[in-house]
């Protein structure tokens, strides 16, 4: 395995894969405003609550509150790490 990576790397051949998903039965005309977009929606607002130094520019995080509507989860885990990701980023 060891020399077929390297001799794709140096032959400049890309190994990766990837992959999109097209959901069936969605479209949405703008101007009439007709169709549907998407099959789910959620909502969501954050806010921090941050102490500045503005001397140093040195800061604390004093809190950080989410909420999240999203609706019956599937996978509770999974949604909690997109939520905190989300936040982070």
């Amino acid at each position: 395995m060891k020399d077929l990576a390297h001799a794709a790397y140096f032959e400049r051949v890309n190994l990766s894969a990837n992959g999109h998903y097209k959901t069936p039965d969605i479209g949405y005309v703008w101007g009439p405003n007709t169709g549907q977009m998407f099959f789910y929606f959620t909502q969501g607002v954050t806010a921090a609550e941050v102490e500045i130094d503005t001397l140093t520019g040195d800061w604390t995080c004093l809190r950080a509150d989410i909420k999240m509507d999203i609706g019956r989860s599937i996978n509770p885990s999974i949604d909690y790490g997109q939520i905190e990701g989300a936040f982070v980023q």
